[in-house]
């Protein structure tokens, strides 16, 4: 159904129109094109491209901490452009098999705001557990927004 690849830079004119579509950016603090072509670039740090079965590009995900010495690797964004068909879903279960056997991490762990009942249903279906809030973390034009700290762990995967 979907596939994750590496990003290019050639893919950032599509990965930005994600970001800034309306849907995609109240729920993010959106990141400019320089910051994406670094994360391309960074050893510690994995940008996938996620992609439908025509081969269009759908979303994107970023990973940092590939070598964290905790062995804790943070989801640090995942977008899809298309919604409510299981594409987040299923990208998110390729990205679980990734950061569990091939990174072989021992944590995942991501922040989502509180107002994404969306994203924090697909976590919890995928198994992840609310660990915490971080009130009024992030800063938006509408006022300070509260993160849920959400992970999953190695052993919780394997068992699900």
């Amino acid at each position: 159904m979907i596939r994750l690849e590496d990003t290019t830079v050639q893919d950032l004119p599509k990965i930005l129109a994600i970001e800034q579509d309306l849907d995609n950016n109240s729920f993010i603090c959106p990141s400019e094109t320089n910051r994406h072509q670094r994360m391309i670039q960074q050893e510690d740090t994995k940008h996938l491209k996620i992609l439908d079965d025509q081969h269009k590009i759908i979303g994107f995900i970023l990973l940092t901490d590939l070598h964290n010495p905790n062995d804790s690797i943070e989801l640090k964004r995942i977008i899809i452009s298309e919604k409510g068909k299981g594409y987040g879903s299923a990208a998110m279960a390729l990205l679980l098999k990734i950061c569990f056997t091939e990174y072989n991490c021992h944590r995942l762990w991501l922040d989502v705001f509180d107002t994404n009942p969306r994203a924090r249903h697909v976590y919890r279906k995928l198994g992840f557990t609310e660990e915490g809030t971080l009130r009024e973390a992030i800063k938006k034009e509408d006022g300070y927004k509260n993160l849920v700290v959400m992970s999953i762990l190695k052993s919780e995967y394997l068992q699900s």
